[in-house]
């Protein structure tokens, strides 16, 4: 248990140093380090490779067979056989194979554009909360500060007589929720850096550079958007998968041949001859046609196959629309949220801190009791925590548009 207890003790003292050996890094450095770094990303390029090695495999050839035989095949004396047999398709065959394969390579490319557009989506919205993290802790130490001294002051007018306890607590309780709230955050960040560096998966631990929060790039509405250009190819590529796995089952109902060469040995011309024992060998060739009549099996695979290929033509209808709907979606969203957030910057901060100074000056001069004053405080912080909070949805929402406008 004291060892347990020990390695757990060390392990949290080299989180503690990992976390305070931070290199600040920039959104667009880390996309390239995430690109070059992300295991989910090495494993498309692996996949890649494994479909380029097996493109050649659409030659097989069916197995040579070799067969032999020893008996009494034409007389009374003991002959021998040895045969050799090959079976080969036509060329139509192999090349629908071969190009179900060439397509099944090229959706190994397309998959990874899809992987690096995902990554890109995924190392953007944690950056944004970074940043979110970091304007919200600033908001959460000024209002640490504020009660630290609005709990001294009340301290000193208890003991002065000027109050009562009803004062004390309540300064007490504010700052203790401010405590609070600044503990849970920097949790809340530990959990998040960890998401960051697990994308970027580099020996460094990296953080959010001191980027503005508030001025991310606005998007320009697309009346004419047909959907993201890399998540359509790959849709595409899936019924050229199909189209080609069609025609190779299809394929299959081709004839195969068959050619064939024997060579035998034989004693005699027949049961009672007893005059000619001088062993001679005789040879012979064979060619064949294997014709498929009973395909009702492989008919039923095509029929399948022809399922398979309308279902690959829906999911890109399916896909095109959707994209177009979320655009939309997105959008009216994102509108609503900039209204908001513009009214906050151009009059809401202004108010916020106009409410706090008129606030603060009332409650020293005596016009205004601890009560009414916490109120106003309160009414303040809680205009700046709307202005942040909504702030990070917005900026969410803008890179959404942002990645599904991609190209």
């Amino acid at each position: 248990m004291k060892q347990l207890i020990k390695i757990i003790t060390a392990f949290s003292v080299l989180i503690a140093i990992q976390l305070k050996a931070q290199t600040p890094i920039s959104l667009e450095s880390a996309y390239e380090k995430a690109f070059k770094n992300n295991l989910n990303l090495k494993s498309g390029q692996l996949r890649i490779e494994y479909q380029d090695k097996i493109k050649k495999s659409y030659a097989v050839v069916d197995p040579l067979n070799v067969s032999g035989e020893i008996g009494q095949f034409a007389s009374a004396y003991t002959d021998n056989k040895f045969s050799v047999n090959q079976t080969f398709r036509l060329p139509g065959f192999y090349n629908s194979q071969k190009q179900v394969l060439m397509e099944e390579w090229k959706n190994s490319m397309l998959t990874l554009d899809v992987q690096r557009w995902h990554l890109k989506r995924e190392v953007a919205m944690i950056y944004n909360e970074l940043n979110y993290q970091d304007e919200k802790e600033k908001l959460l130490l000024r209002a640490d500060s504020i009660y630290t001294n609005y709990y001294k002051r009340a301290e000193l007018r208890l003991k002065k007589g000027e109050s009562n306890i009803l004062e004390k607590t309540t300064a007490e309780n504010y700052r203790s929720q401010a405590e609070i709230q600044l503990a849970n955050l920097k949790k809340d960040r530990e959990v998040s850096l960890y998401q960051f560096n697990y994308l970027i998966n580099d020996e460094t631990m990296y953080s959010n550079e001191n980027s503005n929060f508030y001025e991310i790039n606005s998007p320009n509405q697309d009346l004419k958007y047909a959907g993201n250009h890399i998540v359509l190819k790959q849709l595409e590529q899936q019924k050229a998968i199909e189209l080609a796995k069609l025609n190779a089952e299809k394929s299959k109902l081709l004839p195969t041949f068959n050619i064939g060469y024997n060579n035998s040995s034989m004693y005699g011309t027949g049961a009672d001859d007893q005059f000619y024992e001088r062993s001679a060998r005789f040879h012979s060739g064979m060619i064949g046609v294997g014709i498929p009549l009973f395909n009702g099996a492989q008919k039923s695979l095509i029929e399948g196959q022809k399922i398979n290929q309308l279902i690959a033509e829906n999911n890109y209808e399916l896909g095109s629309r959707s994209l177009k709907n979320q655009y939309a979606s997105l959008f009216g969203e994102y509108e609503k949220l900039k209204s908001e957030t513009d009214y906050y910057k151009s009059k809401g901060l202004k108010n916020a801190e106009t409410i706090m100074k008129t606030a603060n000056r009332l409650y020293y001069e005596g016009e205004i009791n601890y009560l009414e004053w916490s109120i106003l405080i309160n009414q303040s912080l809680d205009i700046q925590n709307k202005l942040i909070d909504t702030q990070k949805i917005l900026n969410a929402k803008i890179i959404e548009l942002n990645n599904l406008t991609q190209q």
